[in-house]
């Protein structure tokens, strides 16, 4: 199972890469989710279940906040608190040790994130998710996915000081 959890963590790498070289957000968007579902997989195998869950619904939560950003509308307040209050609550139900408060955290912090239309706090709530996930996927032993979140954190972060410097 562990090498069939790397194999799905090498796929989910490729997709994300893949993903940012797409020019329309609908192709960007899609190739994430299934980037998502291959993680979700992989959480299954390490028996990471909390990762799982959360995994699960950030994918639900991709696809919603994409169906409103394409009719050119945020989602409310309430669908935002909806989906922060899903992810604790499904977090809880799938607690396996403290660790499993991370993915609990990561999703609640960048879920705010996405839903704000500033791009800095965007930015900065992807590099805290790149951060948590990276710790996370190393404890689970989903090293190939902390080698993602490492280039995630790292993207974050240039796009941060690169943008900070166009001010």
């Amino acid at each position: 199972m562990f090498i069939l959890a790397q194999i799905c963590g090498i796929i989910a790498l490729i997709l994300t890469v893949i993903s940012v070289q797409f020019k329309t957000k609908e192709k960007i968007v899609m190739c994430s989710i299934f980037a998502n579902f291959v993680v979700t997989i992989q959480y299954f195998l390490l028996n990471a279940l909390t990762g799982a869950v959360i995994s699960i619904i950030n994918t639900i939560r991709c696809i919603i906040f994409y169906y409103y950003k394409k009719k050119d509308k945020k989602p409310s307040l309430l669908v935002l608190l909806i989906f922060e209050i899903i992810a604790i609550v499904s977090g809880i139900i799938s607690w396996q040790n403290i660790w499993s408060i991370i993915p609990i955290i990561i999703t609640v912090i960048y879920t705010y994130g996405l839903w704000q239309d500033n791009v800095t706090i965007i930015r900065i709530t992807t590099g805290i998710a790149g951060f948590g996930w990276t710790i996370y996927n190393i404890i689970v032993k989903a090293y190939v996915g902390a080698i993602q979140e490492v280039s995630q954190l790292i993207s974050a972060i240039i796009s941060l000081i690169k943008n900070k410097n166009k001010e």
